[in-house]
């Protein structure tokens, strides 16, 4: 939910409103209900034994937001072949090594 012209919005995406039958700009009556579960990101062995090989690129993961988490995740299981696999679980290492979020 996003505040806007004095509003709060909640943006769909384009499968959610195809699959609902809703247009963009229509007006709709939601329940909400708090997810109180914690968000878990589930870290592939291959990555998580490089992370083991950079302590500080695990500390700072460890201290990412579960969005942050589960980008680097989704980048490396998103590959198509080891070697790209591969370069990215080394990028998100040394991305995090260095101190950055991405």
């Amino acid at each position: 939910m996003a505040p806007m012209n004095g509003a709060h919005m909640l943006g769909l995406s384009a499968d959610v409103r195809q699959q609902t039958g809703v247009a963009a700009g229509d007006t709709i009556e939601i329940d909400l209900q708090v997810d109180t579960e914690p968000r878990e990101v589930t870290v592939p062995a291959d990555c998580a034994a490089a992370l083991d090989r950079e302590p500080e690129a695990w500390n700072k993961f460890d201290r990412l937001s579960y969005s942050n988490r589960r980008a680097h995740v989704f980048s490396i299981e998103g590959a198509k072949t080891d070697a790209t696999r591969q370069r990215r679980i080394d990028k998100s290492v040394s991305t995090l090594a260095a101190g950055n979020i991405r």
